[in-house]
């Protein structure tokens, strides 16, 4: 069900970023199939309000600081964490459980939240899937025996209508819809009961929750209660509902069949078996967490938030660009220091220029991202290096992640550390009030081509406490500042002493970065 290339390229929107080149060139060439596909109307099913008799909820919310606020949250600082209380919300869940991700592996984590939906199904809660294609490859058996349950449907969102198994010829079937296929939803996001959420950069895979062994990541997420739910539970219906949303079997055309549902339970077991282990330690199994609920509800920081999110359309050239038109003018408002974690970055001229204004006022800012070194996207670290000499020049102190940091081991589970280690986590921190928290890269590629979520919050309180958890990761424990020499030529410092040539990892990504950087592949990463 899950290939070797597609788990070989299953670290966010690897391919497309990769492929690009390999696309263009072959568009003049090969011969399209596939017709330009066009929004179907579906059956359309709205969230359910909040309200549900259940003594877990209610034990979070009698437990909430009794302050004025219209949410709560709370941040998810590592993967084991982020994955506890996914299983926990599934475990709470008696109405509905949605789910919303660019992309969902049948590994381990994958497997094991797959297998809690479906006991949650078994209860009688509804479950919602709502999946985009970029990874499906291979993996296409899986989601259609997910939806033979009676209360779990499954969406795919902006499917390729070819669909071999192997990604590339995938990719090479649909040349003649490039203009859609080329973008995707990359938005991430679990409700509970209209109750509870979680929105964060994490998608569904090992080594996002640090259970990797080739790859982990250091990620990041808040999971919220409060007046912010329903309109997360709103936005989910939105993309649905919007005709992109195709139901599983329309796509591959098959039908549902008992033995598969049956097949796939027991597979899921022995996936998920491995993380057995990990479920004792932290009492993760399936149990009544009614006290695990109360505790994060004392614990929770107070504020308001607005849900930003982009339209799920593709009418013209590119879609609106709502979340990162909102998120350049929170950057312009700021009056004191914006810190920027990006795992991707490659700024646009004006958000350059952005940058730089920003500095000649008087503002502190803070860039941090994958060094060539820490990089799971060797194409968009090429891109991104073409631009940071201007953005030093601009005024930004530039930080680049090591995957060798002091503080690693904070983010992997025991024994699960992986061969290499990068940042994926999508967090902006402005002034001493402010933070957005969600799926937007500072690059082309999240801010113009895919669509894209994220809450922007209003509270001190949750300021101070993501500024805590990032400080170690601004470290030069943990990474190394890129600075100008007295000569103008960049160089990288850190605690260990100074390098003059970029940190790579070894001579083959040298090579890697240098080649594709040679193709004006910018705009598409």
């Amino acid at each position: 069900m899950q290939n070797l290339f597609n788990r070989f390229t299953s670290h966010g929107p690897l391919f497309p970023r990769i492929i690009t080149p390999v696309i263009c060139a072959a568009a003049l060439l090969l011969p399209a199939c596939a017709t330009p596909l066009k929004p179907q109307p579906q059956p359309v099913s709205q969230a359910f309000p909040p309200g549900t008799e259940s003594d877990a909820w209610e034990s979070l919310r009698r437990n909430l600081p009794k302050l004025e606020s219209s949410s709560w949250f709370g941040i998810v600082d590592t993967g084991a964490e982020d994955l506890r209380w996914r299983l926990a919300m599934i475990d709470t869940a008696r109405v509905s459980l949605d789910f919303q991700y660019f992309l969902w592996l049948d590994d381990a984590v994958g497997a094991l939240l797959f297998e809690r939906l479906l006991l949650a199904a078994d209860r009688g809660v509804r479950v919602r899937l709502l999946v985009d294609d970029s990874f499906l490859s291979g993996e296409d058996p899986v989601v259609l025996a997910l939806d033979v349950h009676p209360n779990v449907e499954v969406r795919i969102y902006n499917p390729y209508q070819l669909r071999s198994e192997n990604m590339l010829v995938r990719y090479l079937d649909n040349l003649n819809d490039f203009g859609r296929t080329n973008h995707r939803m990359h938005n991430k996001l679990i409700v509970a009961d209209t109750e509870v959420a979680i929105v964060g950069g994490r998608n569904i895979a090992d080594e996002y929750f640090g259970f990797g062994t080739a790859l982990n990541f250091r990620d990041f997420g808040v999971i919220t209660t409060g007046a912010i739910v329903p309109a997360l539970a709103g936005g989910f219906d939105v993309y649905w509902n919007s005709g992109w949303a195709f139901p599983v079997t329309a796509v591959d055309q098959q039908q549902d069949n008992v033995d598969d549902l049956r097949a796939l339970r027991q597979e899921l077991r022995a996936r998920d078996s491995i993380l057995d282990g990990w479920q004792v330690d932290a009492a993760a199994g399936l149990h009544d967490w009614s006290g695990e609920w109360a505790a994060l509800g004392r614990s929770m920081l107070p504020g308001e938030a607005e849900m930003l999110q982009d339209k799920p359309h593709f009418e013209g050239p590119t879609p609106p660009e709502l979340v990162a038109s909102r998120v350049r003018g929170v950057i312009r408002q700021s009056d004191d220091e914006i810190l920027g974690i990006s795992a991707y970055l490659v700024p646009t001229p004006s958000l350059v220029e952005t940058i730089r204004e920003q500095n000649e006022r008087g503002v502190r800012i803070r860039l941090l991202t994958n060094s060539l070194a820490s990089t799971n996207h060797v194409p968009a670290h090429a891109a991104y290096r073409h631009h940071r000499k201007q953005l030093v020049k601009a005024g930004a102190e530039l930080y680049v992640f090591r995957p060798d940091g002091l503080d690693r081991s904070q983010y992997e589970v025991p024994g699960f550390m992986a061969e290499q280690f990068g940042l994926h986590g999508k967090v902006l921190i402005f002034d001493d009030d402010r933070v957005f928290i969600g799926t937007l890269n500072l690059d082309p590629r999240s801010m113009v081509l895919n669509t894209e979520i994220g809450l922007l919050i209003h509270s001190a309180a949750v300021n101070a406490a993501v500024r805590e958890a990032f400080a170690p990761n601004f470290s030069l424990d943990n990474s190394w500042r890129v600075e100008q020499d007295e000569a103008g030529e960049l160089v990288w410092r850190s605690h260990d002493g100074v390098l003059t040539l970029q940190p790579a990892g070894g001579f083959w990504r040298r090579v890697a970065d240098f080649f594709y950087g040679l193709f004006p592949i910018d705009s598409q990463m």
